[in-house]
């Protein structure tokens, strides 16, 4: 039976924006707008059970009617969800110009009020991954490293992605480096702009760690403490959305992974299921 790939952290709505011209300050902009399940937690556990994957959801939703049907969504889709509430279901606003490339205005409330997940929780969990959104404030992040050293005391392995190159900035690199190193990943997951922020294009990764780093349309690397391997990247014609993409990335490699599969045939797997959402709006797939 396939592994299950537990996921920690955001479930969110997305409102997103579709501008379509340069967005003109101070009057309007013609726009296509359209409100979908976001997270970045939830993308990823939602498109690793749309690839025929075994996954759970761990996350914190408003006690509101947002929340109740974003979990309904989720468990339509194949993603069990533990999820504790309170509070109201955080939104985020994304901006896409016509270009493809978003901007995101996000509203976290619920996420950000996060308590310690029940250890039950991980109870038949082979693999866990966290978005680095989880880590933003210091009572989050006190959370999320009491799970993964829950995690490595059952020893399920850890996959981090580090999110967004704002949040490093907010956050600093040498903090984003000292989380890495309490939760000593398996894999980290990061775009070109968060690995020049963080230097993971520069400095060899630990031993037992591996690094994969996106560069859009350019070959992924994929580094080790003695190697670097390069997977390239297939030209995907009509890209107008490029949310949700990094995430269905990781929920493409990881499954790819958990199958048996080797570094590059997981890239490889990764950037197929990342060119499945960048013709529609927000992280999710044709049904």
């Amino acid at each position: 039976m396939t592994a299950v790939i537990a996921v920690a952290g955001d479930l969110v709505e997305d409102v997103v924006v579709w501008a379509e011209n340069d967005i003109a300050h101070g009057t309007d902009t013609r726009s296509r707008i359209f409100r979908v399940r976001g997270g970045s937690a939830a993308n990823v556990a939602a498109a690793i059970a749309s690839q025929g994957g075994r996954t759970r959801l761990l996350t914190r939703v408003g006690a509101d009617g947002t929340g109740d049907r974003l979990i309904a969504e989720l468990e339509r889709d194949g993603v069990p969800t533990r999820a504790q509430r309170g509070g109201a279901t955080g939104t985020i606003v994304i901006l896409v110009d016509h270009l493809g490339e978003r901007t995101m205005l996000p509203d976290r409330a619920a996420s950000r009020e996060v308590e310690p997940f029940d250890p039950d929780w991980l109870d038949g969990v082979a693999w866990l991954h966290l978005p680095l959104y989880g880590f933003e404030t210091e009572p989050e992040s006190a959370v999320f490293l009491r799970l993964c050293s829950e995690a490595s005391r059952r020893g399920i392995p850890v996959s981090v992605d580090t999110s967004s190159a704002g949040l490093i900035t907010w956050l600093g690199a040498a903090r984003i480096h000292g989380i890495l190193d309490a939760i000593a990943p398996r894999f980290v997951f990061a775009n070109a702009d968060e690995a020049e922020l963080l230097g993971l294009d520069v400095v060899g990764p630990p031993a037992n760690r591996v690094v994969v780093v996106k560069h859009g349309a350019s070959p992924v690397s994929i580094r080790t403490s003695n190697d670097t391997v390069r997977v390239p990247v297939p030209e995907i014609p009509d890209v107008v959305d490029t949310t949700g993409a990094g995430d269905h990335f990781a929920a493409g490699f990881l499954v790819a992974h958990a199958r048996g599969a080797d570094l590059a045939a997981a890239a490889r797997a990764g950037i197929a299921a990342a060119a499945a959402v960048l013709g529609r709006p927000g992280a999710q797939p044709e049904p």
